[in-house]
């Protein structure tokens, strides 16, 4: 996936998510790398971005105000990552498994 194809599939939600997160999924999905839009369709993409996202927010081990959006946009990403296997017909359960994997991990 590239960037583009992303941020334009986020766009498209509706009901759009409010002006704060939706500016913190742009954040977050600026500062991913390209690993993590490497999947190959929107649902392991989004999957990916939810725990990048929370992986960098353990990282800096963050605290205050900000941690918060960080964590609505982690849940958001992967919310969207369920919202697209169910387009895109992808395995609900695998997804699941390997999301709760990574985030063991």
């Amino acid at each position: 996936m590239t960037r583009d194809q992303v941020q334009a599939w986020l766009a498209a939600r509706e009901p759009a998510p409010p002006a704060a997160l939706a500016e913190q999924l742009r954040h977050a999905l600026d500062a991913a790398s390209e690993a993590a839009l490497a999947g190959t369709g929107m649902a392991e993409t989004m999957g990916t971005l939810g725990i990048v996202t929370l992986a960098a927010l353990r990282d800096r081990q963050a605290q205050g105000e900000g941690v918060a959006l960080d964590l609505l946009a982690a849940d958001a990403f992967v919310t969207y990552a369920f919202e697209a296997a169910a387009e895109e017909g992808t395995d609900v359960m695998a997804l699941a498994q390997r999301l709760l994997k990574e985030v063991g991990s």
